[in-house]
């Protein structure tokens, strides 16, 4: 995390030397899920929010690096079945496993056409796991649900996550130096979160789309 915040700080300073660089905000819905060795096979997809900072540096007038600070909740929610001591299907009960970051998403683009622009961005995506919980219902001796308990698993799961994502973007300026954004992206992680202290050997990554809009304002030199 040291080396990120280094980098963050020498990308940022170099500001000074550039042409153009765009700050701004944006908020949208992360649909998310995981990957296993063993699979979930009742698991459907979390909807979370995703937002805050975004920055782009202008290398040239086509490329650009982007740096984001953002909020992303990640997770699944999944469904167990219920059978009594004789084998008997007593229902189902919903699981939410909820897994939120700190994400850092670091990206090259390219600008494609004119008044409308088309930004396709590959990058990668180091995150700070900021919280970790489990909901499902609690259940009584006879298969009836009672209510319902959070466990937190925030100290037990991988603290660090990095993955790669593909990213398409959309600008279009609506005063000289204010520009509405919209983007869609696909991010996959390619370390596991749990470990020998969570889910031991199931090699669990997430992965999903998200969806989000804002407003960029733009600096010149």
């Amino acid at each position: 995390m040291r080396q990120i915040l280094i980098f963050l700080f020498i990308l940022i300073s170099s500001v000074a030397l550039g042409q153009k660089h765009l700050i701004g905000l944006q908020g949208g819905l992360n649909f998310t899920n995981f990957t296993s060795k063993e699979n979930f096979e009742n698991t459907t997809s979390r909807t979370g929010f995703i937002g805050g900072i975004t920055y782009d540096f202008m290398l040239t007038e086509k490329y650009r690096i982007g740096v984001d600070i953002l909020y992303s909740q990640r997770g699944v929610k999944d469904k167990f079945i219920l059978i009594d001591d004789f084998g008997t299907y007593m229902g189902e009960v919903d699981t939410e496993m909820n897994y939120d970051y700190l994400s850092i998403p670091i990206k090259f683009g390219y600008e494609l056409g004119g008044k409308i622009k088309l930004i396709p961005k590959i990058g990668i995506v180091p995150a700070i796991a900021i919280k970790a919980e489990m909901t499902s219902p609690t259940v009584d001796g006879n298969g009836f649900v009672t209510g319902q308990e959070t466990i937190d698993h925030t100290d037990y799961v991988s603290k660090f996550d990095f993955g790669g994502m593909v990213e398409f973007g959309i600008e279009t300026e609506l005063t000289k130096n204010i520009i509405f954004c919209s983007n869609l992206n696909y991010k996959h992680s390619l370390t596991t979160f749990s470990n020998s202290d969570y889910f031991d050997g199931q090699n669990m990554r997430h992965y999903g789309f998200s969806v989000a809009v804002g407003l960029k304002y733009k600096l010149n030199k």
